[in-house]
């Protein structure tokens, strides 16, 4: 699911390319990233088909994770003391709780109303409050899509600390490792770590790939001849591995039928996307969704919900009626409805999504 590695730009930034200039914008990782959180955006919609759900989310996670570690070690390494703490705090944590109120109130008011009563209507007030707090992905039912940015927290800052003790590419390497025997066992295992600690592993071996990826940039192919090639070739190779590798859920400790098979296809993926992002990566809209996966991220389940209930009670959509037809509705209106959304949080409160002064003066997130 994900987020906004805008956020790890700043933070991790130390030393920017020139004097006196802030290290600039990739806008192939952004246009990577307008990828991936549109693939989430569309897999988390009602009446989506299966085959989708299987072949997005065979990579779209990791993919997240891949780019947030590119842009960490693309940009420069810091000191792991309370600057970047705090600074990972705003950035992350901040919107974290902040979007999980407002998600919070709004399943407060509607818990008791129409086929929600049946899921919801026998819950305490109070139990959403203990995902708040424990972070564990499966207990934010009232916005599942905010277990990424915990996620994220933890992994950023496992990777500071690790980054200092080992190479990059022993670092790599030893996650790779971690990561599969860890996707094979802990899944068999009847608990989960609160605040995205069992995550991980896993999540911490595509950060290190990335950020080992970033070093080699210079080996992507730069013409748009040479990606749309690239990106065929390892379509077809990530197209076989996922689809036979089933059914993947990084929140839900879900790697398919098989670990190996989840870690091939999520590469494969991932690396097919930066490819095929380098034929959008001139288009404007593409580049403003890229530079605000955060808002996007935290947003577009909650409109979901409200679309729904809105179509139910109208008697729009009928019982279990939902299709790809309002699965690409509702998934095109939540898109464009994060261009207001933005213009009043950043005017009203732009610490719900990371930023400390006016939108004149700072870049999109």
């Amino acid at each position: 699911m994900s987020a906004s590695t805008q956020a790890l730009q700043t933070v991790l930034a130390e030393q920017p390319a020139r004097p006196g200039v802030r290290g600039t914008r990739d806008a192939r990782i952004d246009a990577a990233k307008a990828l991936a959180i549109l693939l989430v955006v569309f897999g988390h919609a009602k009446g989506i088909p299966h085959a989708y759900v299987i072949l997005a989310y065979s990579f779209h996670v990791p993919m997240f994770f891949v780019l947030s570690g590119w842009v960490g070690e693309a940009f420069g390494k810091r000191p792991l003391g309370l600057a970047t703490w705090t600074k990972l705090a705003r950035s992350l944590l901040l919107p974290y709780l902040a979007f999980f109120m407002v998600a919070y109130a709004y399943w407060t008011l509607t818990r008791h109303i129409g086929s929600k009563a049946q899921l919801w209507g026998d819950r305490p007030w109070w139990e959403p409050l203990l995902g708040l707090v424990s972070g564990i992905g499966p207990k934010l039912y009232v916005m599942p899509a905010l277990w990424f940015l915990p996620a994220l927290f933890v992994t950023t800052l496992s990777y500071l600390y690790l980054r200092r003790r080992l190479s990059l590419d022993v670092l790599a390497v030893l996650s790779l490792l971690l990561a599969w025997g860890w996707a094979i066992w802990f899944p068999t295992q009847d608990y989960r770590f609160p605040f995205a600690l069992d995550v991980l592993p896993v999540s911490l071996c595509f950060f290190a790939l990335g950020a080992a990826a970033a070093k080699r940039s210079g080996r992507l192919p730069t013409s748009r001849t040479g990606n749309a090639v690239g990106a065929l070739l390892l379509a077809a190779a990530w197209f076989a591995i996922a689809w036979n590798n089933g059914r993947v859920d990084v929140n839900m400790m879900k790697f398919g039928h098989s670990p190996l098979g989840f870690l091939a296809a999520s590469l494969l993926g991932s690396a097919m996307a930066l490819c095929a992002a380098r034929l959008v990566q001139e288009w404007a809209w593409v580049q403003w969704i890229g530079r605000n996966t955060l808002l996007i991220l935290c947003t577009h389940t909650l409109l979901f919900s409200v679309m729904a209930g809105v179509a139910s009670r109208t008697g729009l959509v009928r019982g279990d009626a939902w299709g790809p037809a309002w699965a690409v509705s509702v998934s095109v209106f939540a898109l464009l409805a994060s261009v207001p959304m933005r213009a009043v949080i950043v005017r009203v409160a732009p610490w719900m999504i990371g930023l400390r002064r006016e939108p004149a003066r700072q870049e999109a997130s």
